[in-house]
């Protein structure tokens, strides 16, 4: 999973920054999943979307 989010200053080129996670384990019974980040998220990325990428498989 990657968390994408905008600033204001320029970092190697980019205005773009992320934070990478993992699927930790389900959570209820609508498809959520709870997630462990490199780094904890700020507090505005509550309800935010992250990407999801389907690679690298543990299987």
């Amino acid at each position: 999973m990657a968390y994408i989010y905008k600033t204001k200053v320029k970092k190697n080129g980019s205005h773009y920054r992320c934070i990478w996670g993992k699927v930790a384990r389900p959570h209820g019974n609508s498809s959520v999943v709870r997630a462990k980040f490199k780094s904890n998220l700020p507090p505005k990325s509550m309800g935010d979307r992250v990407r999801v990428f389907m690679y690298p498989s543990n299987i």
